[in-house]
Order: structure tokens, then sequence, then C-alpha cells
């Protein structure tokens, strides 16, 4: 018995109540394609846009073309009639099955049949192409009195998620300014409440920042969501789905113990913090396990804590050196501004690749897992040269230096694979308010791991 195959039929355009313009986007955003080439998808009528698809596909394909909002129907074809009924819409068989450019259905259905490989993650982003859209987000930041940094972020994100490539599939980040924009207005409100309070009573202001301590929990987890909700990957989105008690012991508990254990508890704390944020992420339906120890964590800590011993150590000895063989004090802090610059830049350098090889070597979800390979030696070079040139540039490097960040940190990290990437299937999607992200980033809440 031949399987019956299934054709979308575009009818007279968009269903009723729709905007053209937003129809456009969303079609765009969906297919991964130009505007221009959405629009005349759209302005095409009457006519087979999709066709030799399976009844699974089939669905598949109407289910995003009619949230998109065009007016479109399933049609059984029998095989034999197939030919003549795309000959008659006036669609080949090659346009049938590639416009418009839709995520396929084997993106959300699993193949089963790929073996074990090894995917190397690349970032294809360019310094120029980068400081073009940086700069035009300073300008118009600063012309609209910082309303446009919500759609600045937004284009940030977007610039670096498309530019993050997996088996040849970039990230696509689909969070809208005027989210961020309203969230970022009511924390910007509180933050100001608070700066008042301050120089008309330092109690009020305490009992404010005691509020913000209490809400502290509820914001990491609104951020971690709406930014979780709004990160996809191959037309799938992550999920976050942490508690507010695992929260509440991460980010309020722990942190106010270590005052009393005289810092001991720092690489706990952090430990934990990491633990709840990979822990409760999910790609689709499919968790994140975070697998490190807390021994992890106090051995980086305890190398760094020896690296600036030791650093101490050095600087003690050039110090006394040079002083003996009478360098006078003006002269001594010239000469070993570099070194100390240097020596600062390669103890953050060793605690970032040290706790960004923990993050992904020990995080996994499902037969998947990460390497990362990162190197002290190669962040400091890179943190030096990065640092002198924004300096020299008066900062018009930023984007240049952040561009190579990227760059190097993608370049050290694998993904070994052992189960399709197509086999995942996307979660049911929650509408997360902005609220939480903009409250931490105005109050400077460390809410990334690495």
């Amino acid at each position: 018995m031949e399987m019956q195959s299934y054709e979308i039929y575009y009818g007279s355009g968009l269903n009723e109540g729709v905007d053209e313009t937003a129809a456009i986007v969303a079609l765009a955003e969906a297919g991964t394609m130009p505007e221009e080439k959405a629009k005349a998808i759209i302005c095409s009528t009457d006519r087979v846009i999709k066709s030799g698809l399976s009844k699974s596909q089939a669905e598949h394909y109407f289910k995003i073309l009619d949230g998109v909002g065009l007016q479109v129907e399933i049609r059984l074809v029998e095989p034999d009639m197939a030919d003549g009924l795309h000959e008659a819409a006036g669609v080949t068989d090659a346009q049938a099955t590639q416009s418009p450019n839709l995520p396929t259905e084997t993106q959300v259905a699993p193949s089963g049949d790929e073996g074990a490989r090894d995917i190397p993650v690349e970032f294809h982003g360019k310094g120029f192409e980068y400081f073009k859209i940086w700069i035009v987000n300073i300008l118009l930041t600063i012309l609209t009195l910082g309303i446009y940094s919500a759609w600045a972020k937004v284009r940030n994100s977007q610039y670096f998620y498309g530019n993050t490539l997996i088996d040849g599939s970039s990230f696509q980040y689909t969070a809208k300014p005027i989210q961020i924009l309203k969230g970022r207005i009511i924390a910007i409100v509180i933050f100001l409440a608070y700066i008042g309070l301050s120089e008309i009573s330092p109690i009020l202001a305490l009992g404010l920042a005691l509020i913000f301590l209490i809400f502290l929990p509820w914001i990491v987890i609104r951020s971690l969501a709406f930014n979780a909700r709004n990160s996809m990957y191959r037309n799938i989105r992550f999920r976050f789905t942490g508690g507010v008690g695992d929260a509440v012991m991460a980010f309020v508990v722990l942190p106010i113990l270590t005052v009393f254990t005289f810092g001991l508890l720092i690489p706990y704390v952090w430990y934990k913090q990491t633990a709840f944020i990979v822990g409760n992420h999910a790609f689709g339906t499919t968790a994140f396990e975070f697998n490190a120890s807390p021994m992890a964590y106090y051995k980086v800590f305890l190398m760094l804590f020896l690296a600036i011993i030791v650093t101490a150590v050095v600087m003690t000895g050039l110090m006394v050196g040079m002083g003996s063989n009478g360098v006078s004090k003006e002269n001594l802090g010239l000469i070993l501004m570099p070194f100390l610059f240097v020596a600062y830049l390669g103890v953050f350098a060793y605690l970032a690749a040290s706790l960004g090889n923990l993050y992904f070597n020990c995080t996994e979800f499902a037969d998947n897992r990460f390497t990362s390979t990162l190197q002290a030696r190669g962040l400091t070079w890179l943190y030096v040269t990065n640092t002198l040139g924004i300096v020299l540039s008066l900062g018009l490097l930023i984007p240049w230096a952040k561009v190579r960040t990227a760059a190097y940190r993608a370049e050290c990290l694998t993904l070994h694979v052992k189960t399709s990437l197509d086999s995942f299937i996307a979660g049911e999607e929650k509408t997360v308010s902005a609220l939480g992200e903009e409250v931490g980033e105005v109050f400077d809440v460390n809410v990334v791991a690495i």
C-alpha cells in the first residue's frame, strides 16, 4: 500500500484581524528568511506551498503557518495525482518542498539513526560587522535618553546568538524589545526610589533593600525563565523550571552564611548557584544535568588562593630587590604597574577558564555532553590584548574584543552527540515577563555562572 501524500494549500490570504506587517515578521522569524521573501510568500495566494508531506509533517507545517496567520489547509493528495496537482498549481516539486524555508518536521522529531560524533561549536561573527550594530545602538540609546537600550539589547543578543552555530544551525533570540522596556522602566523606578530614600532616610533605604532581598529569588527565576523562553535552537525553545525554595537557598541563605564563615562557603555557594541554574534548564522537554561536585569548586578556589599568594610574594620580592638598588618609589610603581596588570588579568583568566570548563564539562542532556578546553594562558593573552586595544582606541574596539572573546570560547567548546540533535521535542511554551531580568540587570544581580 502506497503512503498517502499531503500538501499545504495557501488560500486567499491572511486570517481575519491579522496585521500583514506582523505576519511578515513572524514568518521571517519562523523560516529564518529575509522579510522580503516572507512578504513574497504571503502575497502569493491560492497555491500549494508545501507538498509531498507525511501526515505528521503536514500537521507540523500547518501549525507554523496557521500560527503566523496564513489561511492554510491540509489536503490529501493521492500519489498518482500529486504531480498533476503540482502542475495545476504552478509549483514544481522543488518549489513545493523548499518554499517557504520553514523548519522541517525532522527538526522536532526523532531520527534515531545518527551515530555518536563530535560537533565543534562555531562562531562566525566579525569585528567590523558587529561594530556597525554596536555604534548605532550607542548613538540611538543616547539620542532616546536610554529608551532604545531595550532594542539595542535585543539586537546584540540576536547577533551573537545568530552567529553561534552547532552542527550548521544557529541559535535564535526571540525576545521583543517592548517586553524588556516595560520591565526596565519598572526596574529603574525602583532603583531611583532606592537612591531617593538613601538621601532622605538610610533606614527607609535599608528597608527597601531588605524587600529587594526578599524578592531576589523571584527576580532570579524570572530572569532565567525569560532568557530561556526566548532562546531557541532549531526552533526548539529552552525552558527554565526552577522553584523559589531552591533559589532562596542558593541566592539568599547561603550567601548570607558566607559572612559568618569568613568566606569559606564561597566555593560551595558558587557550586549551588551553578547547579541550580544548569539543573533547572531544559532543551524542549529534555532536562540538563549538572554533575560537578562541591570539591571541584574548592580545588579551583584553592588554586586561585595559591596563585594570589605566589603573585604577592613575587611582587614583594621585585619591590624589595629594586628598592635596594636605589629605584625611587615613583619609578618603582611605574615599573611594577604592567606586571600587576598582567598578573591580575592572569588570575582572573585562571578563574574564568576553570569555572568555564567546570560549567560545560559537567553539563549533560540525554546522552550528549560538552567538552570545554579553555586555558588560562589563552584567556590571559586575550584579556591583555583586548584591554590594550580598548584603552588605546578610547573604547572603539569594544566590539572587536567581544567578538574575539566569543570566538575563542566557541573554539574551545565541543558537543559530543550520542543521539540525534533532531530528537528533542519542544515543551509547552509559557509566557514569562521580562521584569525579573531587567530588575536584576539594574541592581547588578549576578545570575550567570560564568
